[in-house]
Formats: C-alpha cells, structure tokens, sequence
C-alpha cells in the first residue's frame, strides 16, 4: 500500500476511486466505507485510495475540544493497510486548508490533484469551511463535476450505529466488549515499556509499565489482555489506574503477563484489551491486594480463552 504525503507529486493512477474520512479506530463503518471503495476501483479496474487528513480537524481547528484518538497515526495506516487499499493519502490540515469551501476542496483536491472518478463517504459525512458540506451536497457536486458519490451507511451493531464517537464513550466507561463489536476488533494500546516503581514484583506479579502512545486510554480497572510482540500475543492481566494502595497518585498503565519473564524495557508493545474484571480499587494491604490479583489472573485467563483470535498480528 503507497502511503503519500505530497498531493502535487501524485502519479495519475487508473480510475481511482477515493474513500474519505478521519477513518480514527478503523471501525466497521469506515470498514464499509473502504470496502465499498476497493470494491468500486477493482469492478473499474481502477485504484482504491483513503484520504485522511494529519492532524485530526478538530485538533487544529478546537484542540481544547478535540477527541482522544483511538489510534496512533502508525496504526491507523497498519489497520487501513489491513483493509486492502491500493493507497492512502494523508493531507496536512491546516488553518489554511480549512477556509476552503466544501465546493473548492472537491474541486482542486479530490479532483484537481488526485482525478477522483469515484468518491465514497460516509453517511454523515462532513467537509469544508465550517463543515458546511455533507453528503447530499457531494452528491450536488458529483453531478457538477462528473464524478460519482457514493453514500456509505448508516452501519449498526446491533441497535447501536457505529461511529468513533460511541467507540470512544464504551471504552472511557469500561466497556471492552461493547467497544470491540462496533470496532470489529478489539481495542489496544501502544507504548514504549519503561521503568516503574516495580510494585508487582514487590507482591509477586511483575508488570510491564507502558507508555502509551494511544490517547484513547480506557477507564481505570483491571482488564483482561493479550500483549502483543512481534512473535505474537501473550495473555495477560493489565491495571490501569493510580495504585490506591500504595498511595500513589500518578496514573500508569502495568500489564503481567502469565509466564513470562524476558525484559521488555525499551520495547514497543500492544496491548488488546478485551474485557474489564473489576474497577481500581484500594486494599487495607499489599497481602490483600496480592490475594486479589491471584483472583483476579484466574479470571483473566478464563475470559482470555473463550475470546476470538488476536486481530493484530505481531508488530
């Protein structure tokens, strides 16, 4: 898969079709959107492209309001990758390119400096200064320009619609499971292991402190996990929180790994977090607090061993 940065230095491709979005977290409704792309350029014999834009709108346009991402920008492409496209075109949104006008950034970008034959969106689509175009008017400019919109979704699990939005609100409420239904995966973190203060070793479950990279962090409990290295997942149990025990204040995130002893300090790791077994919470002692992880390990590995396959390869 090409992953280009530069517009103007675009080759002409056959008939490409462009899928576009923020696609943050990949989820099943940017799946369809990008299928359905694949899926126009390969009946044409054309070229399937993603264009998304770095950073997220929001982070330029409101930053104070501006969503937790879902995934790094790596992973992001890794996922789309995953999804088969031809190529992904990542634009560099700037103040400037938000004053263009819906009309003029379908006219000089998506046809002006790639030749889009098709367009693929998303049903509540947005684009352009002030967010002013939608859907209904991609398809308006379609038959201005000549090119075809094609109108993706709504896609539900279930009753719910997907959208990054409700992925985001299950996973800061806890909710793994319902997060990986709408993500048609489960959702991970990644970060660099570092050194922490080592207070599972001290208890007699050595963890794994990750920096995460992942901004979208899940609320603060113990989780059932798989760690994620690149000869593949290793299950796990993975606290997120500040240690009220220990009366601690920072906020870290330390997985242990079930039978498991290399060192991973300085590595970059995944962590596919599958489904939360209790909140934080403190114990009137260490002794108490170990006796409960050892509840809590067993309950882990029963969750572990009747969840799908790992959907994210080693890294």
């Amino acid at each position: 898969m090409e992953v280009i940065y530069d517009l103007d230095s675009i080759p002409p491709h056959p008939f490409p079709v462009v899928a576009l979005g923020n696609f943050d977290g990949v989820h099943l409704g940017h799946q369809a959107i990008l299928k359905t792309a694949i899926d126009r350029a390969r009946a044409a014999g054309g070229t399937s492209f993603a264009l998304t834009f770095s950073p997220l709108p929001a982070k330029v346009l409101a930053p104070e309001r501006a969503p937790r991402l879902l995934l790094t920008a790596e992973d992001k492409l890794d996922l789309m990758r995953r999804c088969g496209l031809d190529g992904v075109l990542v634009v560099n949104f700037t103040l400037e390119l938000s004053q263009l006008s819906p009309r003029d950034f379908v006219r000089d970008f998506l046809l002006g400096k790639i030749g889009a034959r098709v367009i693929v969106v998303g049903h509540s689509v947005s684009f352009g200064h002030n967010r002013a175009g939608n859907a209904a008017m991609l398809v308006e400019l379609g038959r201005e320009f000549g090119f075809e919109a094609d109108i993706v979704g709504p896609i539900k699990a279930g009753a719910i619609e997907v959208s990054s939005t409700k992925v985001r609100e299950l996973i800061f409420n806890g909710d793994l499971k319902g997060a990986a239904s709408l993500l048609g995966r489960y959702h991970f973190l990644t970060g660099t292991v570092v050194h922490g203060r080592e207070r599972g070793r001290e208890i007699g479950f050595p963890t794994a402190n990750i920096a995460s990279e992942t901004e979208c962090v899940p609320a603060d409990g113990v989780y059932a996990s798989r760690v994620v290295l690149p000869e593949g997942a290793h299950p796990a149990i993975c606290n997120i929180g500040v240690r009220p025990t220990f009366g601690e204040s920072q906020r870290a995130i330390e997985a242990h790994i079930f039978h498991f002893d290399r060192d991973l300090y300085g590595h970059k790791v995944r962590i596919e977090m599958i489904e939360r077994i209790r909140p934080e919470q403190k114990f009137a002692s260490a002794e108490e607090l170990s006796r409960q992880i050892a509840l809590d390990v067993r309950r882990a590995k029963e969750i572990i061993t009747a969840a799908a396959p790992p959907a994210i390869p080693g890294i």
